[in-house]
């Protein structure tokens, strides 16, 4: 069951105009740039895992092996392998860099004094990575994922699932913590009324560790937080919660149709586009700097009934009607 998505209203200027721009790539003779890309990422990611990003970018003319070199690295899952495929990264001197969440954008930039980076971060400004969404100023632009109001949005929805006065656990990821996400997330279950907890897991056995503490606070729910940290290892998060029979929610549509109870976000593969744009227009002489940052216009909200019933709940009427796609 799908219905039409909600759009909101975007803050930065399309990058539209960027693909009209005069392009030198692919001449005769001429050595081919490398296109840089890091993250946390799943086990064994690696290219594979960058697969939209470069068909967005053959879209735009830049054919991977024809005009680029997309160079891409993937740290398993684990934040402290980031610093070393960084510089691995720094090595082949790369055009630009695409970085996947703040661990892996802050390690870019450490790591290469001159590439640009263009980034998906929930929190550009509040993390530091840029004076204004509008003029970044630095190295770093990219797709400004709305974190606080996102992972706001998630917890009222997870709490029509549950009784007024629950408490909720929610799983953040330290790397991704900004005050804003903080003083968001306790307005918001002020707001409807639910006991707020938060964990943080920054390495895959502190995630058992969350749930453990959820079991110890009696929660109803969870409400997993945006993070690449914590994305990649959705499957250990699904898994957890289905064992402790707790509703859960997370950050990409994606995560519902694996086996999650609920998610509510962008599509993945429409970042990978809006990313792919930031870098055709560095290719072509822009500096990262002068690009205003973008945020997403479309989000999805995927509901999986598999899952519901596994854990004995029955979703609201009111809920299912508003989905973008239902899993039955």
């Amino acid at each position: 069951m799908k219905r039409r998505t909600v759009w909101l209203a975007t803050t930065a200027a399309a990058l539209g105009a960027a693909l009209a721009m005069p392009r030198a790539h692919g001449q005769t003779g001429q050595a081919l740039r490398r296109v840089g890309v890091l993250r946390i990422g799943d086990p064994a990611a690696g290219t594979a895992g960058s697969q939209a990003l470069i068909d967005a970018l053959q879209q735009h003319g830049f054919a991977n092996g024809r005009d680029i070199v997309l160079e891409a690295r993937s740290a398993d899952g684990r934040t402290e392998g980031l610093a070393r495929l960084a510089a691995e990264l720094a090595a082949l001197k790369p055009a630009v860099i695409v970085t996947y969440g703040p661990q892996a954008t802050q390690a870019a930039l450490a790591a290469s004094p001159d590439a640009p980076v263009v980034a998906i971060l929930g929190e550009f400004v509040a993390l530091g990575f840029a004076a204004t969404l509008a003029r970044p100023g630095g190295r770093v632009t990219g797709v400004n994922f709305l974190g606080t109001p996102l992972n706001a949005k998630r917890l009222e929805l997870l709490a029509e699932l549950l009784p007024k006065g629950s408490a909720v656990l929610n799983l953040g990821d330290p790397g991704t913590r900004s005050q804003p996400l903080v003083d968001g997330i306790a307005a918001t279950a002020s707001t409807l009324g639910l006991v707020s907890h938060t964990a943080y897991a920054s390495a895959p056995l502190e995630i058992d560790v969350a749930f453990a503490t959820a079991r110890r606070l009696r929660v109803a729910g969870v409400n997993v937080l945006g993070s690449p940290f914590l994305d990649s290892h959705r499957v250990r998060i699904i898994d957890l919660a289905a064992k402790a029979r707790l509703p859960a929610i997370y950050q990409w549509p994606r995560t519902a149709r694996e086996g999650g109870l609920m998610a509510y976000g962008p599509s993945a593969g429409v970042i990978d586009r809006q990313l792919a744009m930031y870098v055709v227009r560095i290719l072509n002489g822009a500096k990262a700097g002068d690009l205003a940052v973008e945020q997403p216009t479309r989000f999805e909200l995927v509901i999986n009934l598999k899952t519901a019933k596994a854990l004995g709940l029955t979703i609201p009427q009111t809920l299912l009607l508003r989905a973008d796609e239902v899993i039955q």
